[in-house]
């Protein structure tokens, strides 16, 4: 095996919803690692090597993010710009998302 089907959709889409993961198990791509587990059921951080990622990174990355994504809701509703002058939303989240996980 050694190929890499899908890196990052999961945070976004979930298992269920995701088509990438329903093409890996189709096509059996699938670590037995997880097999049987009802992956859609449970939430499962991993790197790519397959070890759980600590729920207290997983945490604060979702703590942080979700902050982040307020603030732009924040932008668009209240007609502001962001903190840096004809900066895009999108680099803001980078630069601020890259700040905020340092610290």
């Amino acid at each position: 095996m050694g190929h890499k089907v899908e890196l990052g959709a999961n945070w976004i889409h979930g298992i269920d919803l995701n088509p990438i993961y329903k093409i890996a198990v189709a096509n059996n791509l699938l670590s037995n690692q997880y097999a049987g587990r009802h992956l859609g059921k449970k939430m499962m951080f991993v790197v790519e090597g397959g070890e759980p990622v600590n729920a207290r990174v997983v945490q604060d990355v979702d703590l942080n993010y979700g902050m982040l994504m307020s603030e732009c809701e924040d932008f668009y509703k209240q007609q502001i710009p962001t903190p840096v002058e004809d900066d895009s939303v999108g680099a803001y989240v980078e630069r601020e998302f890259e700040e905020r996980i340092r610290r």
